[in-house]
C-alpha cells in the first residue's frame, strides 16, 4: 500500500470535510450531513478540486451515518452531479459505510447512477480498504 499522506482541502461546516490523498489520486468526502443546503455546493466544489488535482476516484465516507440527500438533491446527482464528476476525470466512486441501513440504501441509488454514467463503483467498510481500491483505480489495476 502506498503512503497515506493526506491534505485537507476544505470544510463546509455541518456538511463535509474533503481531503486529498495524492498517492492514491483520490478525494475523501467525510460527510457529517447529506441533508443540508450545502450538499450540491460540496459536490460541485469537490468536482472542481478533482479536476485541478487529477484525482481518479471519490470516496464518500458515510461512517457517521449522515442521512440521505433530499429527493431534489438525489435527482440532481443523477442528472448532473455524476456527469460533472466524470467530466472532471473521476472514474470511480467508493462508498465507505457506517451502520445505517438507510444511508446504505440511499448510497446504492447514487452508485447505480454512477455506474450508468460509466463510473466504476465500490463499497467497503474501512478507509484503508477504500484507499487500496483508490490506488488500484489510479494505477489502472482494478477490474
Amino acid at each position: 500500500m502506498a503512503v497515506k499522506t493526506s491534505v485537507h482541502l476544505f470544510t463546509i461546516e455541518k456538511t463535509i470535510t474533503v481531503t486529498h490523498y495524492p498517492e492514491q489520486k483520490t478525494l475523501v468526502g467525510d460527510w457529517e450531513s447529506l441533508c443540508t443546503e450545502h450538499f450540491r455546493e460540496a459536490l460541485q466544489r469537490a468536482a472542481v478540486e478533482a479536476q485541478r488535482l487529477g484525482t481518479r476516484s471519490w470516496i464518500a465516507d458515510l461512517r457517521r451515518d449522515p442521512g440521505v440527500p433530499s429527493q431534489d438533491d438525489q435527482k440532481w446527482i443523477e442528472d448532473q452531479g455524476v456527469g460533472e464528476s466524470v467530466r472532471n476525470g473521476v472514474r470511480a466512486c467508493i462508498n465507505l459505510h457506517g451502520a445505517s441501513a438507510l444511508s446504505r440504501l440511499g448510497a446504492k441509488r447514487w452508485l447505480k447512477s454512477a455506474s450508468n454514467n460509466g463510473m466504476q463503483t465500490f463499497e467497503c467498510g474501512t478507509l484503508e480498504d477504500a484507499l487500496e481500491i483508490a490506488a488500484k483505480v489510479a494505477s489502472g489495476k482494478v477490474e
